[in-house]
């Protein structure tokens, strides 16, 4: 581009020198013309150069990798000599001061994560963080019906936590205050609850027969769940789910 400039600026003067010449009749006419052709031909060169110098800076960007975010390299997926393409992995970067915990939530479980009023996340030191922000992804698992939950830590206590990618750590949910009767929280025994995949449920006594119901359930203290949702005080259900889902169980008599 500098070269097609400097034979640009001299084509330039040329043709106005022989301009000069000419209204004074001491060059003639083809002389006149012959100026102002390589005029033409270095404003065709310069434009030509400047659009191969752009040509040239659009492939070398196809040379270089740009990181979305500043940060730290992970890992290196590609060695010296290797063909990048579209879509193949190059590089794992991670921002320490963007950190988040993810947790693999049962879908039976997700509406207590979705009320939870209080989340904490336990870091192997004994550190708790409250996340800054909670978000659900769309769609489930369908091989182990799991919700992926992404949990936001804060910046501030990432760099005294000294966090790093892949660290195993502990998430804690507090929900609401269980149904309560009159003799207090609603609860029933472990045994007593049957978990198929999605559904969670008691067997319940309806007249001389067992029928399945789904309730909801918090977390296990004791060898007895508190039950949040799907039974009332004062319903009958069968205490071992196994026996009763026999062919044949028949309710006991009430006591």
């Amino acid at each position: 581009v500098a070269q097609a400039q400097a034979t640009l600026t001299n084509a330039r003067q040329n043709a106005a020198r022989t301009r000069d010449l000419r209204a004074q009749g001491v060059v003639s006419a083809a002389a006149l013309d012959n100026a102002q052709t390589q005029f033409d031909a270095a404003q065709a060169a310069l434009a030509a150069a400047q659009a191969g110098r752009q040509q040239a800076a659009l492939a070398r960007g196809h040379a270089d990798v740009l990181a979305p975010f500043d940060g730290w390299v992970r890992a290196t997926h590609a060695e010296l000599g290797d063909l990048a393409a579209p879509g193949k992995p190059l590089l794992t970067v991670f921002s320490p001061v963007r950190m988040r915990a993810t947790v693999q939530v049962p879908v039976s479980r997700t509406d207590a994560v979705r009320t939870a009023r209080d989340v904490q996340v336990l870091l192997p030191g004994g550190q708790a963080l409250v996340p800054v922000q909670r978000s659900e992804m769309p769609t489930a698992d369908p091989a182990s019906q799991t919700v992926e939950w992404r949990f936001d830590l804060p910046a501030a206590t990432l760099g005294a936590a000294q966090m790093q990618p892949g660290t195993a750590v502990r998430l804690r949910f507090v929900g609401d205050t269980p149904q309560a009767s009159a003799n207090g929280p609603l609860s029933i025994p472990v045994t007593a609850l049957l978990r198929r995949g999605e559904l969670t449920a008691v067997y319940a006594v309806d007249g001389a027969r067992f029928v399945l119901k789904a309730v909801r359930v918090g977390p296990t203290r004791a060898e007895r769940v508190p039950v949040l949702a799907g039974l009332q005080p004062g319903e009958r259900i069968a205490t071992d789910a196994i026996r009763a889902g026999l062919a044949g169980a028949r309710p006991g008599p009430q006591p």
